[in-house]
């Protein structure tokens, strides 16, 4: 199961809030008067490079910086097994695709799903896993011949992920993860940060509509301070 977002919040955070605490880019960004009024997103600053990293597609195909360059995409990341936020996002992204598909502006996203658990998410597996969803989701997963390039992926981003070593011996196993969603603008580098709705009692969700709203009022702030 995914842990709560009050308990384990983001590596990624901690390096927003740096970013704003320090010199030039806290100076320039506090002292913007148009900042974007985001609902449960975290504008960067100054967007963050990737790592060079190096993935396999759900169709067993290289995925690397390179693929991520001249679109938007959105990433989320979990496991197949997961019983219950995983699917809930993807469903949820999914709407918010299809959304997004009828609108003039703004429309093209890809979505990409990242799995921390490559012992049982085979591409062949992701395959059949994304295909589960209305939206155009690439699934993504380590490359069993490059592993430290995926650990490049995954600290580049900030994941949380936790697998106790003598349940997943056993192959049977949950992964214990964090729930973000990252925006990465079309030079492969992050934008934005997604957090999902904290409910009382229950498990961190997502809203389509507020990941939409948010999403566009990005989009156009950004499109504003390029003219």
């Amino acid at each position: 199961m995914a842990s709560n977002w009050s308990i384990r919040h983001s590596i990624v955070i901690a390096m927003l809030l740096s970013l704003l605490s320090g010199g030039y880019l806290s100076w320039q960004w506090l002292t913007m008067s148009d900042k974007p009024v985001l609902r449960y997103a975290s504008l960067l600053p100054a967007p963050l490079p990737l790592a060079s990293f190096s993935l396999l597609d759900h169709q067993q195909q290289p995925f690397d910086n390179r693929r991520l360059y001249g679109r938007w995409h959105l990433i989320s990341y979990g496991y197949t097994s997961c019983p219950d936020i995983c699917p809930l996002t993807l469903a949820k992204l999914s709407h918010m695709q299809l959304q997004l598909a009828g609108l003039s502006q703004f429309n093209q996203l890809q979505l990409l799903f990242y799995s921390v658990d490559p012992q049982r998410d085979s591409p062949a597996v992701l395959a059949e896993y994304v295909d589960f969803f209305a939206g155009d989701i690439i699934g993504l997963v380590a490359n069993p011949a490059q592993p430290r390039m995926a650990r490049e992926f995954e600290q580049s981003l900030g994941l949380q992920v936790q697998i106790d070593p003598a349940l997943q011996a056993t192959g049977e196993y949950p992964v214990d993860h964090g729930v973000l969603l990252y925006l990465l603008n079309p030079q492969a580098e992050l934008q934005a940060v997604f957090k999902p709705v904290r409910q009382y009692n229950a498990l961190p969700e997502f809203d389509a509509e507020l990941l939409l709203q948010d999403y566009l009022t990005i989009r156009r702030f950004l499109a504003q301070q390029t003219n």
